[in-house]
């Protein structure tokens, strides 16, 4: 049984890692524990992290000087048909697989032709009921939990929806993560932008606070992590509706205690009933707080895009990471101990190129800065919230110079103990406006723009 954090690298220290992840961050817990020695990411690593945490990199970006609005997952993709060249180097290795998320059956057999030996986690491929949003809904209510009123339909006829759901409605394709494939339609214009091909999920729109919980399934029970207020409609950053565009977990203290105890209560039922199909590992539960009530609106049974934060947070408080559990209890290893009990301020907001495709030509350097005087001084190295101050930010998730920009791309993420955005998660403050201004004054882009 693992119980501590050196329980958990004896167990990784026995065999070596592979990490697979659309952008390197979302993996930091597990690099700043040594477990990795090859890192496949999507998008690049911030200069000095491959010497910083001694691990060897390949990334789509480095082959494509390109950074899009997908986040990575797409390099994943664009970087399959390089993989046997590039991987070559660790021919007759064995690796065992740290995914972020789904591994590619394309990748497996990419790296088997390089001579790779890969291991993945012996775990099945999940039901579709809980990948499938249209699917998932159903499965939600029948175990007891509360959702948005919602339909499933083969064509988006806007007097139709807006009769049952008045206006603006959600609708969602089946499949989707971070918010792509999520839309908020205000009129029969706003379908225009939807993808072609159903079903979509139709769902009421639910004003209200956005919160995310993580949970983890092991043999011995299930766990509820501190949640976090969701960024998931914050204009200001540069992202669409319903992108995810980071968390404030010291903003969720700003609920009522009963809101927060029904909150994990969703989540513990969910957990529950995952436990009861055989799943192990974490699960993150979306939900919206609306007037004292807390709804359901998905569920991820994956690591999620907060998840790295709150293994900064436990690593801080010297629990054993979420992350690295879930990685453990994937590969068959029982794990035991108590999550975080509660969460100080941590926040992460991703910052987004709101322009024409072009050109980087200057790019500012990743670590810890101080914002005086309306700008940003650079202080020091740092990589994420454990060497952050009080009154600094940690700027991570940068792209280098010449890197052409799409728009929507991610230009930074910020990362402070004290807030940037209101509590709902709908606004920069004061801080977080000077710090986002600051922040892209610090890049410079090509007056011509990148034509594909």
């Amino acid at each position: 049984m693992i119980r501590s954090l050196g329980d958990a690298l004896d167990a990784f220290g026995s065999v070596g890692w592979l990490g697979f992840t659309p952008r390197p961050f979302l993996l930091l817990p597990l690099l700043r524990t040594g477990c990795l020695s090859v890192l496949i990411s999507g998008q690049r690593a911030d200069s000095g992290w491959a010497d910083r945490f001694g691990i060897e990199c390949v990334s789509a970006e480095d082959l494509t000087r390109t950074r899009d609005e997908a986040g990575g997952r797409s390099g994943l993709r664009h970087l399959l048909p390089h993989a046997g060249e590039l991987l070559s180097r660790w021919r007759g290795r064995r690796l065992a697989l740290a995914s972020y998320g789904q591994w590619w059956p394309e990748w497996r057999a990419a790296l088997a032709g390089s001579g790779v030996d890969v291991h993945p986690p012996p775990t099945g491929t999940l039901p579709e009921l809980l990948v499938d949003k249209t699917r998932m809904r159903p499965w939600l209510r029948s175990i007891g939990v509360q959702t948005p009123a919602d339909t499933v339909t083969a064509r988006l006829d806007h007097r139709l929806l807006h009769r049952r759901f008045g206006c603006p409605y959600v609708v969602q394709q089946p499949r989707g993560t971070g918010g792509h494939g999520t839309f908020l339609v205000r009129d029969e214009q706003g379908l225009d932008g939807i993808p072609s091909g159903g079903p979509w999920l139709a769902s009421q729109f639910i004003p209200g606070v956005p919160i995310n919980y993580h949970g983890l399934a092991t043999g011995s029970g299930i766990s509820v992590a501190p949640g976090s207020v969701q960024l998931t409609d914050l204009a200001e950053g540069g992202a669409p509706f319903g992108t995810y565009s980071g968390c404030d977990f010291g903003a969720l203290h700003e609920l009522p205690a009963a809101t927060q105890q029904q909150a994990r209560r969703a989540v513990q039922r969910i957990g529950d009933a995952l436990a009861a199909l055989g799943y192990r590992g974490i699960f993150g539960v979306d939900l919206v707080v609306a007037g004292g009530t807390v709804v359901v609106l998905e569920l991820n049974c994956r690591m999620q895009s907060s998840t790295w934060l709150l293994g900064e947070l436990e690593l801080g408080a010297g629990v054993l990471p979420t992350k690295l559990r879930h990685i453990l209890e994937q590969h068959g290893y029982d794990t035991a101990g108590e999550l975080l009990p509660k969460a100080p301020g941590a926040v992460q907001v991703t910052l987004r190129y709101d322009g024409p495709a072009a050109r980087l030509t200057e790019v500012p350097r990743s670590g810890r800065y101080a914002l005086i005087d309306s700008g940003l001084v650079w202080r020091g190295e740092g990589y994420g919230l454990l060497e952050c101050g009080t009154d600094e930010i940690v700027l991570v998730h940068l792209p280098r110079p010449a890197t052409v920009l799409a728009p929507g791309a991610a230009l930074a993420r910020l990362i402070s103990h004290q807030p940037l955005t209101t509590p709902d998660g709908r606004a920069f403050t004061t801080r977080g406006r000077q710090t986002a201004s600051a922040t892209r004054s610090l890049f410079g882009l090509s007056e011509q723009q990148h034509r594909q």
